[in-house]
């Protein structure tokens, strides 16, 4: 019974933690936007028509 009650309570710390640490990193994904990793600076693109009409 003690092993079995063991295994339990492992698998529900285990959970927690695994929560715990999925919603702190999603919670620091949203407040920090890009501070260590910004978007690349792509500038404007020009449009050079639908790709699907060529060659039809």
């Amino acid at each position: 019974m003690t092993r079995k009650r063991d295994k339990i309570w492992t698998a529900i710390i285990a959970t927690k933690q695994w929560f715990t640490k999925l919603f702190t990193s999603e919670a620091d994904a949203l407040v920090d936007d890009f501070g260590n990793n910004p978007p690349p600076e792509i500038g404007t693109q020009s449009y050079s028509g639908d790709i699907h009409d060529k060659g039809d």
